[in-house]
């Protein structure tokens, strides 16, 4: 009973393990999955990264995306533009990358930040905001959500056209559907071009922290700046044929020394975050004078999330592996032990069935002796066994071989001899010897004294029985002779019975 109280607690002290490992293996599953869910909300919402998707749309050729931002005074302006687009059609042209005729192979856009004063015809108190210039194909990098209205294109003849943020819009107006409205900027009107909703995700919504937003062209701040604008924010699409082609071209013909370079197609993937890990805590520091746009902030803010999730991610799906580990080599083992169990068992099975065949065939099992020992054997449906006792000890042989029979009695010490279907009975040192033959019906008979001893040798030949040896017949009478026969018989006799009916327990 004490037992069997004991086994019942050991059981479930395992329980209790295994429910708690299972447990902790389930939280670690459903916090490593959280992560993948968080890190996909992070980076898929942030629409200004995936330009080189875009841009390449079905095509199924490969397109870098890349960013180089200025500090104050680079001197890079729109003049600067036309020569990095030259020197960029000879890189592609230099690597045999042509665009069909009707299109290009890349893309650009740029842009600059200022502040301006803004007016309407409701709200005459000026309000701050600061206000992005840009200029290329800007909103193909930055797709915002457009609530009235249309996008400012490059095809655009109009520089005076704006784009201003829902929540601006009622400030001015008091409504959003104001396309086509008038605004004035430093004292300048300007035509409203479309209406945009801010971008909604968390890291776009930390990196900007303007309460305004308004997008006007290039060309507009170039106009109302002295000396011109210069350009802090280039942006470029263009064909990636093998991995680094696109940023070594880029940053050999970007024509500044400080400048900052950031490939966006990859800053989201899986070596990139890796990366980041290795340099966590240092990522988001700045020493030289570049300021960045929100939406580079608000990438960089998720380059760092999706960082620390993959570290979460890693510490979680750790557990799991390690268990699983352990429960396949156990699993292995139990295998291999379970493949062993069904090879023995077929050997066994194989066995049994000769051994059945064997008692079908022959009716008995055989006579084996107990001793150190014992060998069973089958050739030719002949038995031998083997009983042998080494030291001075007696050795029986039971051997059938063609129909032959043999039995042995031997004393090593006597050092006997043995032929098939020979018995021999040996004694040296003034023993006798005695030796019954029987070749092809020929009886030989040999009574032998060694040592000054007479020796007769009786044979019969052709069922004629002279002596083998000699031509004297040998001082025996026949009384004699047929005691010697009847004796030789006996023992021989004695020693068959012997040989078929020895039992070593006896």
């Amino acid at each position: 009973m004490r037992r069997e109280n004991k086994l019942i607690e050991i059981n479930k002290a395992q329980l209790k393990k295994i429910i708690i490992i299972v447990s902790i293996n389930v939280l670690c599953l459903i916090a490593f999955f959280v992560c993948l869910i968080l890190s996909n909300s992070i980076s898929v919402p942030l629409r200004s990264q995936q330009a080189a998707r875009a841009w390449a749309g079905q095509s199924g050729e490969r397109f870098a995306q890349l960013s180089a931002f200025f500090p104050e005074s680079s001197g890079f302006n729109e003049e600067s533009v036309f020569q990095l687009r030259r020197e960029i059609d000879r890189a592609l042209l230099s690597a045999s990358l042509e665009s069909a005729p009707g299109r290009t192979l890349y893309t650009d856009a740029w842009s600059a930040e200022a502040g301006v004063s803004v007016t309407s015809e409701r709200e005459r108190n000026p309000v701050a905001v600061t206000a992005v210039a840009v200029g290329g194909d800007f909103f193909m990098f930055h797709p915002l959500f457009l609530r009235d209205g249309n996008y400012l294109t490059p095809d655009d003849l109009m520089k005076d056209r704006v784009i201003i943020d829902e929540v601006l819009a009622w400030r001015l107006f008091g409504a959003i559907r104001v396309a086509g409205f008038e605004i004035s900027i430093n004292n300048k009107i300007f035509q409203i071009a479309g209406v945009i909703s801010r971008e909604s995700d968390f890291a776009s919504s930390e990196a900007f922290t303007d309460e305004f937003g308004l997008f006007i062209t290039f060309d507009a701040l170039s106009a109302m700046t002295e000396g011109g604008a210069e350009i802090r924010t280039y942006e470029i699409v263009m064909p990636d044929p093998i991995t680094g082609f696109a940023k070594r071209a880029f940053t050999e013909n970007i024509g500044s020394q400080r400048v900052y370079i950031v490939e966006n197609s990859e800053r989201f993937s899986l070596g990139n975050s890796f990366a980041r890990i290795g340099s966590f805590g240092r990522n988001s520091m700045r020493t030289d004078a570049i300021s960045l746009p929100y939406w580079e902030n608000a990438a960089r803010i998720a380059e760092d999330w999706l960082a620390l999730l993959l570290l979460l991610s890693l510490m979680f799906i750790a557990f799991p592996i390690i268990c699983a580990v352990i429960y396949s080599v156990v699993l292995i083992r139990f295998g291999i032990g379970q493949a062993k169990g069904a090879i023995i068992k077929v050997i066994d099975e194989r066995n049994r069935r000769d051994y059945e065949k064997y008692l079908s065939e022959h009716g008995s099992e055989p006579q084996i002796y107990d001793s150190d020992e014992v060998v069973y054997d089958v050739y030719s449906d002949d038995d031998i066994i083997n009983y042998e006792d080494y030291g001075d000890e007696s050795i029986i042989r039971l051997n059938g071989h063609e129909s032959d029979n043999d039995v042995i009695i031997d004393d090593h010490s006597d050092g006997g001899t043995v032929r098939d279907g020979v018995t021999v009975r040996n004694g040296e040192n003034g023993e006798n010897s005695v030796n019954y033959n029987n070749y092809n019906g020929e009886n030989v008979i040999i009574y032998d004294v060694y040592g000054d001893e007479d020796s007769d040798n009786y044979e019969k030949e052709d069922n004629i029985s002279p002596f083998a040896k000699g031509s004297d017949e040998p001082d025996m009478d026949d009384i004699t002779k047929d005691e010697v026969m009847d004796s030789i018989k006996n023992d021989v006799n004695d020693i068959l019975i012997f040989g078929s009916s020895y039992d070593p327990e006896d």
